[in-house]
């Protein structure tokens, strides 16, 4: 009887039942269990001649054999079922359930430190990009303006029958706030931020970034003072010289001392009262340090012909959109019979302001954005998928005890679901922090007038909440196919069968994957490319100058040092002569505008004499530059008619100016320019004279911007007979290195300006401006290409994955196939080509949704157009030798396969 003792199954059976992770007490009852039936199935071999060693063997094998399992297990299973309901007594709670499941995932991730890590780092990439994005959106579209009642605050322009939005006359704006009963406080502002140089003790100057607004701004805003007041309508009656600081400024250059308030204050060598300190949010209406007053009392006749304020209202509670154009409606209406010769044909136009602030550039380049990475999310979880349901072919047999233990295929999927969204949740953790690293290194490199002022991108909780949000959706949609799939199978079947024969539809949902993963890819690169495009464009196209690498400055005298345009021009030529005779300097102008760059002079109606009559209202307008006559010379900028300005153009001369080819083309119609006779008028200044000036030269067209698609109408006039303070010193050197120059050159200023009253500031070169204009384009082009470049790798990654879990389960096919002829080149050939057809289907999709998407890019492309083929041609040779270098260690590995190692491992 001693020749058949049962063997002690224990050891085995404990290995197999480990990944059940079950209690010690019911391992020990299953294992007891277990172990009778084999110790029978035992007894029954030896009883019939089988060798002790046979009988222990064919018991191991039939183990797996799935009748003999399913009758071993049977009563088990009914062990296992859930004891019948007890009115009266505790249910088992829903968190100690879902505890239960988080502990087994927690304990099952740890047990595969790799596949783990894999995932979470994919999924907080994934995760910490949609956060940073989001940021950037929620700040720009979401998040209302930091006013009180923002919903109430609308932007009003005045309506022209060719243009729906166009500035605002200061007499209009005065009589809209006397007429209009729509809005509880109306108030403009001059968009552009100037300088004022504020006189210090000790003989010292400082330019203060300056904007001028209306005495009704702030109460339209809803802005309240922090210290002191803001501008009243009595300071608007009364004249007075009065200016408000901002936060910012008044905590680091006032240290906070509240009686700055009463203090007088001389900018520009005028005296200003400073009457109050408003928040950091009045910042909206331009990054300035301090507001002074335009006044809208007593204003000159011309003062209606003039447009230079943006307007903001606060319509009155319960006023909606609607009821207000109708009010100003009328009131534009009456204005218009009043003054027929300015008003005809002007009406009024509301937009609320929280679009007006955004504009449609940010909108969409907010929306691409997130667009981009909501894609390289999904690749993320497509990734994820992958890793997932090849994990899902090693736990087959796990999931088979499981099942015939009693589990049924939700408590499965449940558990598996759980393990996916504890995955995501890690992520997630570690996506907010990679989030907040994003957007810490991105502050420095958004272009400073992609969001206007006041718009903060910050890492908060909305943030972290929209992480959190993203970092669920991505566990179930990761989670939830993987956990369908590797529940499909009974457990009979899973558990006789080997994962070679079980895996499918497995693998056929993977492929799916990596279509989707290339097709998303695809549409990522094209964007990307057409964006690379655009950049390509912007930055070479011919900007009408060559002195690409001057150095430029803002020089700033104090008005009061030099009161009259006498000595101001005087000034102006003693710093010119001063900074010419610095060693490495070729040249030196002044100028109120740079190529690419801001205008201290902004712009002017123009009207050709012996051209057609405008309506005031319909008069046409010119960028309008005071420059010095070396200008054309320092920036190499030729003419092409005529002659340049020399020091014999002075205020006693007639009066005269240079005109491009594109005011040539706008107003001469075929007229020699030449001669011809031009009357200008500032549009910022209401009570500005009207100017005729002759034409004596045409310079070559300079862009504005690098992306504009009319050329910029524009208007010179020389220095001598148009002196203005607040100028641009631009510095052309002898070699290359121009910021070298610029401690000399502030020497030079300063042999000249000895009491250092003149204030120098923004010392940058010509270069610099130019990349500062093209900024939006490059950081569009840099942030989607950077974008694309990660999708395209994670897309090859899930290549590379599938390709290489399809050798390994086909390692016995490659073998057969060898020993019955097939060749290297054959083998590479069947791997080759599975990876063709998926990269040709992922391709194919890609490209076809990349045509119907491209159109979407129109608005932010320049030279290039939204099908573009060579965009196309660049895609594709892209992801061709990406695809490529996927495929080929796969292959190489299916290629090297001995065919008798294969078959003995089988």
């Amino acid at each position: 009887m001693s020749d058949h003792k049962p063997p002690d199954w224990t050891t085995d059976l404990r290995r197999r039942l480990a990944p059940l992770q079950l209690g010690p007490a019911r391992e020990i009852e299953i294992i007891e269990e277990l172990s009778q039936h084999l110790d029978q199935r035992y007894e029954e071999l030896r009883a019939t001649g089988v060798s002790k060693f046979e009988a222990t063997r064919l018991v191991g094998e039939e183990l797996l054999e799935p009748e003999a399992l399913a009758r071993f297990m049977r009563p088990l299973r009914q062990a296992n079922l859930p004891a019948a309901i007890v009115l009266g007594a505790p249910r088992r709670s829903w968190r100690e359930a879902l505890g239960q499941d988080l502990r087994f995932a927690a304990r099952t991730l740890w047990r595969q430190p790799s596949f783990a890590a894999a995932a979470i780092l994919t999924l907080a990439l994934g995760i910490g990009v949609n956060g940073a994005i989001f940021a950037l959106v929620d700040a720009a579209l979401l998040r209302p303006l930091a006013f009180q009642n923002p919903e109430r605050l609308v932007k009003v322009w005045e309506r022209t029958a060719s243009s729906a939005r166009e500035r605002v006359a200061p007499s209009n704006l005065a009589d809209w706030t006397q007429r209009s009963r729509a809005f509880d406080a109306i108030g403009g502002y001059i968009p552009g931020v100037g300088g004022m140089v504020l006189s210090g003790a000790g003989a010292t100057a400082e330019t203060v970034p300056r904007q001028w607004v209306t005495s009704g701004i702030f109460d339209a805003l809803g802005v309240r003072a922090v210290a002191g007041r803001t501008f009243s309508s009595s300071d608007d009656r009364q004249g007075t010289n009065v200016a408000v600081l901002a936060e910012a400024f008044w905590r680091t250059r006032f240290n906070a001392d509240p009686s700055v308030v009463g203090r007088v204050m001389r900018f520009d060598g005028v005296s200003y009262t400073v009457v109050g300190v408003v928040p950091d949010e009045a910042q909206l209406l331009g990054r300035t340090s301090m507001w002074a007053m335009v006044s809208l009392d007593r204003l000159p006749p011309q003062a209606r012909g003039a447009y230079f304020l943006h307007v903001i209202g606060r319509l009155k509670p319960g006023m909606t959109l609607d009821q207000a154009a109708a009010d100003m409606a009328g009131v534009t209406a009456g204005l218009a019979r009043e003054f027929p010769k300015t008003n005809t044909g002007r009406g009024a136009a509301l937009e609320p302001l929280q679009n007006a602030v955004i504009g449609a550039e940010l909108r969409q380049t907010s929306l691409l954005f997130l667009g981009v990475v909501g894609f390289v999310l999904l690749i993320c979880c497509a990734n994820v998928a992958n890793l997932l349901l090849a994990r899902a072919t090693v736990r087959m047999r796990e999931l088979a005890i499981r099942s015939a233990l009693g589990a049924n295929r939700w408590r499965v999927m449940r558990q598996l679901v759980t393990e996916s969204l504890l995955l995501s949740l890690i992520g997630g953790v570690l996506g907010v922090a990679a989030g907040a690293v994003v957007i810490n290194a991105a502050a420095s490199a958004i272009p400073p007038d992609l969001l206007p002022p006041g718009v903060i991108v910050a890492f908060d909780a909305r943030v972290i909440g929209f992480c959190a949000a993203a970092a669920v959706v991505a566990g179930l949609l990761f989670g939830i196919a993987p956990a369908w799939q590797a529940t499909a199978h009974s457990a009979a079947a899973a558990m006789a069968s080997d994962s070679r024969t079980t895996t499918s539809a497995r693998g056929g949902l993977r492929g799916l994957l990596v279509v989707g993963e290339v097709a998303t890819a695809v549409i990522l690169l094209f964007g990307a490319g057409l964006l690379l495009r655009t950049l390509l464009a912007v930055e070479t196209v011919d900007r009408g100058y060559r002195a690409e690498s001057a150095l430029t400055m803002i020089v700033d005298p104090l008005q009061s040092s030099y009161p009259t345009p006498e000595l101001l021009l005087q000034f102006y030529q003693n710093v010119e002569r001063e900074v010419r005779s610095v060693p490495g300097v070729r040249d030196v102008a002044f100028a109120t505008t740079l190529p690419l760059g801001d205008s201290y002079a902004g712009s002017s109606f123009v009207q050709v004499a012996g051209g057609p009559v405008r309506d005031p209202s319909q008069r046409p307008t010119a960028d309008y530059q005071i420059v010095s006559p070396a200008y054309f010379g320092t920036l190499d900028l030729p003419l092409v008619a005529g002659r340049a300005f020399t020091d014999r153009d002075t205020p006693t001369t007639p009066l005269v100016c240079i005109v491009n080819e594109a005011f040539v083309a706008a107003h001469l119609q075929g007229r020699s320019p030449i001669g011809v006779r031009v009357a200008i008028q500032s549009t910022a200044v209401p009570q500005a004279p009207v100017v005729v000036r002759e034409i004596v030269g045409v310079a070559r067209q300079v862009k504005g911007r690098p992306d504009e698609t009319q050329d910029l109408v524009q208007v010179y006039v020389p220095i001598a007979q148009s002196a203005i303070d607040d100028i641009y010193l631009v510095v052309r050197p002898v070699s290359e290195e121009a910021e070298m120059l610029a401690p000399a050159v502030r020497a030079a200023i300063g042999r000249v300006d000895k009491e250092q009253l003149v204030s120098v500031r923004d010392v940058v070169t010509l270069d610099d401006v130019a990349r500062g204009a093209t900024a939006r384009h490059r950081f569009r082009a840099v942030l989607v290409t950077a974008f694309a470049g990660l999708a395209l790798l994670l897309a090859m990654v899930g290549l590379f994955g599938v390709l290489a879990y399809a050798v390994q389960q086909r390692v016995r096919d490659f073998g057969v196939r060898r020993v019955l002829g097939a060749t290297t080149g054959d083998v590479l050939r069947l791997v080759v080509g599975s990876a063709a057809g998926v990269i040709a289907a992922g391709v194919v999709i890609g490209l076809a949704v990349s045509m119907m998407l491209g159109r979407l890019l129109t608005t932010m492309l320049f030279g290039v157009q939204p099908l573009d083929p060579a965009t196309f041609v660049l895609v594709a040779v892209v992801l061709l030798l990406t695809a490529a270098a996927s495929t080929i260690g796969p292959a190489w590995r299916a290629a090297r396969i001995d065919p008798a190692v294969a078959l003995r491992s089988e």
